[in-house]
């Protein structure tokens, strides 16, 4: 695998990476968000006060649940999904390009055409590797905002 192939693999594995430590973060938060729930909710008040305490507790924890749905799960992953999205893009350009180069060396004729035939063949495979890269850029930021998201509303409705 070229040295720009190797480049480009690593990106898509760092970003995956990172996009399974947010989803990591987005677990422990709702652990610690229905821990939270489950001991507001086994509070039993005597009066109106403490029972007014306890709503305004529920709310405000709801409001933090949201905050923190959004500061450690949502835009964090929004970061990794346009760096998943460049890297795709980036791929893709250099598939075009070694499929361009294919076609041109198809041009040499002559004596050079086995030369010219070996080297589109070369070209192809570059290229089909450059887009199989994009293709699995674009499934890990699939597989990652799905599981972003669905931790996301799960977060916040734990209150």
């Amino acid at each position: 695998m070229g040295s720009k192939k190797l480049e480009v693999r690593q990106k898509v594995e760092a970003d995956a990476e990172q996009g399974q430590e947010i989803a990591e973060t987005g677990e422990q938060k709702i652990e610690e968000a229905e821990t939270s729930e489950q001991a507001l909710s086994s509070i039993e008040a005597v009066d109106d006060d403490t029972a007014a305490a306890v709503e305004e507790a529920r709310s405000e924890s709801d409001a933090i649940a949201k905050g923190v749905a959004e500061s450690e799960i949502e835009e964090p992953g929004e970061q990794v999904s346009e760096s998943f999205k460049e890297t795709r893009e980036e791929s893709t350009e250099y598939s075009e390009q070694e499929l361009e180069n294919a076609d041109t060396a198809t041009e040499m004729t002559g004596d050079y055409g086995d030369v010219g035939s070996e080297l589109s063949s070369q070209f192809q495979e570059s290229g089909q590797e450059f887009q199989e890269i994009a293709d699995e850029a674009d499934q890990e930021n699939d597989e990652m905002k799905s599981k972003l998201d669905q931790e996301v509303a799960e977060l916040e409705g734990v209150f």
